[in-house]
């Protein structure tokens, strides 16, 4: 196992610990929890939060070895319908500041649903923690006239929150391909900050039980949700309607009424007598795990009649329980949670959905097969497997969680401009943090090429002075506490006398790979003593004790020699000082190779502006859009510097 972490989960709206089916209650708790419970068992820690909706609520709940339930405040000690639930926002995330600001920080925060998201991903920018967000449940568009779009927003924040947690956190997770492709057509989000972990099922828990012979000749019909017409209990009562009474099937409906639909249970009611199925029907109320486990083993048939589901998980548990399933289509990712036992209709006509009920059941041998293939395909899904893909992603987060705990960083450049060019926006985030942020720069720049008019006439200062000045007023725009040159005490090895690393300067060896000038010579950067380098640099990362160093990724920005031999010099100073080299991806994010986590740092902008104006010899800043500066390079190339950063940490360091 990698080095255990530190977990925050929260779910404000609904207690995990909440029987499904009841409330606002459904596969949002069990899937919170049931991984909660296999992070732990894997050795990690992970503390549940949510909102106290009663009272007597005891401030922490050990729910199992390595698993705490917080109840914060968060508007009234009471239960909240949905549609209220935006009051509870702002009081949650204080109570929310607060807790985590006087404790451990969490290595990540994982919100779920969008009231959590909203409330959390402040904090988690705020204290330099990786935020990652879940929904469960996307809103339907405003213009949507179906309920196949998904449940209408219950209050008016929810778009503007959803769009924002779904663009602002540093990774969503999809329980399904179908939520996630939802989530990327409706709020524009890169599909490669989108990814998908499938909800398990617990198969001993939900297991079969007796001679699935007799549930046939004696069906009874299942529908498990909340009571509210997105699930469409109506439909399933319709189609109870279609089957003869002679067939002795009956229906179960299990769920309980959520806040914002309290009249609904009394028109199922009135439904049922008007379809003449009302002493054939039971409604089960909501169930806790045990109970809902016991209905599944009794069941002849699953209905999942929703409208729209993310993934469907009490198909996944009716399946484990030997109870093959009958979904719809279109509802989301049902699909990806029904297995080959299963039954996908096109079609929400109840007559369709009788004759495929009716034919299923009256089929011995075809009833058999579809119970052992649904518990099969269960077999294939687990709690541990799904929390082990959790957890790999989790970790994928490491360098953003590192630099959250940051107190010191150092950031390896090979000229002056790189560090704004490659890593402004973050120097500038980490030193707006209270981060201090350190420099060391490899050369002067001494043969780049200066724009026209950039040095008055007749002016006689060495341009290495020019280029000096010029790093130290971009230091100072960024944030930077403290700048040092490669070679020059402290980054100098023990007992060595100072030396200089020339620039390499540079040359295309084809298009988008550079190599060295045919001039640089062998006190060049690029080839200089790696080992020497690397001494050097050991030296400065012994005397600063970093948390950690920033340096580019072995494709060193379009290949440049000085920067492909930073990266390899800061590899071998890192593992020799056995300190993490984070390393900053020289591509953008759509071009980049797997492996980095992205971040948005627009509030940035204009000190990266600021910093790239410096270098008046080198660039030019000819515009700024919402997030990004356009500067134009002495050699006429013009380059977009985005206000994001993509990181990965670097397991091997001394590899390369």
């Amino acid at each position: 196992m990698s080095e255990p972490l530190r977990i925050a989960v929260v779910s404000v709206h609904t207690s995990p610990l909440e029987s499904p089916g009841g409330a606002d209650a459904g596969g949002m708790n069990v899937v919170v929890l049931e991984q909660s419970l296999a992070l732990a068992r894997a050795g990690h820690r992970v503390d549940l939060f949510t909102r106290r909706a009663d009272p007597a609520a005891p401030a922490i709940v050990e729910v199992a070895p390595g698993v705490r339930l917080h109840h914060l405040d968060g508007g009234p000690a009471a239960p909240l319908a949905k549609s209220l639930m935006e009051q509870a926002i702002d009081p949650f995330r204080e109570d929310l500041r607060a807790h985590l600001s006087t404790g451990e920080l969490p290595d990540v925060i994982h919100s779920h649903h969008w009231f959590s998201g909203v409330a959390a991903l402040p904090i988690a920018r705020e204290l330099g923690i990786p935020h990652l967000q879940s929904f469960h449940s996307v809103a339907a568009p405003q213009d949507a006239t179906g309920l196949e779009a998904g449940e209408p927003a219950e209050s008016s924040g929810r778009i503007p929150g959803e769009r924002l947690v779904a663009r602002e956190s540093d990774l969503v997770i999809a329980v399904s391909q179908a939520e996630a492709r939802t989530i990327q057509e409706r709020y524009d989000v890169d599909a490669s900050r989108i990814r998908i972990v499938r909800p398990g099922v617990d198969v001993e828990r939900f297991s079969p039980a007796g001679d699935p012979q007799t549930r046939r000749l004696h069906p009874t019909l299942l529908f498990a949700a909340r009571l509210q017409p997105l699930k469409a209990p109506d439909l399933a009562l319709e189609i109870l309607a279609r089957l003869a009474p002679v067939d002795d099937a009956r229906l179960v409906l299990s769920g309980g009424v959520s806040e914002d639909f309290q009249d609904y249970r009394a028109e199922l009611e009135d439904l049922a007598a008007q379809l003449h199925v009302a002493d054939r029907v039971e409604l089960a109320g909501s169930q806790d795990r045990e109970g809902l486990a016991a209905l599944m083993r009794e069941a002849g048939i699953l209905l999942l009649t929703s409208w729209s589901e993310t993934f469907g998980l009490v198909a996944l548990e009716a399946q484990a329980s030997g109870t093959p399933v009958i979904a719809w289509t279109c509802a989301g990712g049902v699909q990806e949670a029904i297995g080959p036992g299963g039954i996908v209709l096109p079609s929400r006509d109840p007559d369709v959905w009788a004759e495929a009920v009716a034919s299923l059941l009256a089929d011995p041998e075809r009833y058999a097969e579809a119970c052992a293939s649904a518990r099969a395909f269960a077999l294939t899904r687990t709690w541990d497997a799904s929390a082990e893909q959790l957890a790999g992603i989790y970790a994928g987060l490491a360098p953003w969680s590192l630099l959250g705990s940051a107190r010191r960083v150092l950031l390896v450049h090979a000229h002056p401009d790189d560090e704004s060019l490659a890593t402004g926006a973050l120097i500038a985030d980490l030193a707006s943090r209270g981060v201090r942020v350190e420099l060391v720069t490899a050369t002067r720049g001494e043969e780049g090429e200066i724009v026209p008019g950039a040095i008055p006439p007749g002016s006689t200062e060495p341009l290495e002075a020019v280029r000096a000045a010029e790093i130290d007023a971009a230091a100072r725009a960024l944030g930077i506490s403290r700048r040092h040159m490669l070679g020059e005490p402290p980054a100098l090895a023990p007992g060595a006398s100072p030396r200089r690393y020339r620039d390499s300067g540079m040359t295309w060896v084809r298009e988008g790979l550079a190599g060295p000038s045919p001039t640089a010579g062998p006190d060049s950067f690029s080839r200089s003593d790696l080992a020497q380098e690397s001494a050097d640099l050991a030296a400065l990362i012994g005397e600063l004790a970093p948390d950690a160093v920033i340096g580019y990724d072995d494709a060193g920005t379009y290949g440049h020699p000085d920067h492909v031999r930073a990266h390899h010099v800061t590899a071998a100073a890192c593992a020799a000082a056995g300190v993490p080299m984070i390393e900053a991806s020289s591509e953008p994010r759509d071009t980049a190779p797997p492996g980095f986590v992205w971040r948005e740092q627009p509030g940035f902008l204009a000190a990266v502006r600021a910093a790239l104006e410096a270098y008046r010899t080198q660039l030019t800043v000819v515009g700024t859009g919402e997030d990004r500066v356009l500067v134009r390079h002495v050699g006429g190339q013009d380059q977009e510097v985005e206000m994001r950063t993509g990181l990965r940490l670097r397991a091997t360091p001394a590899e390369g």
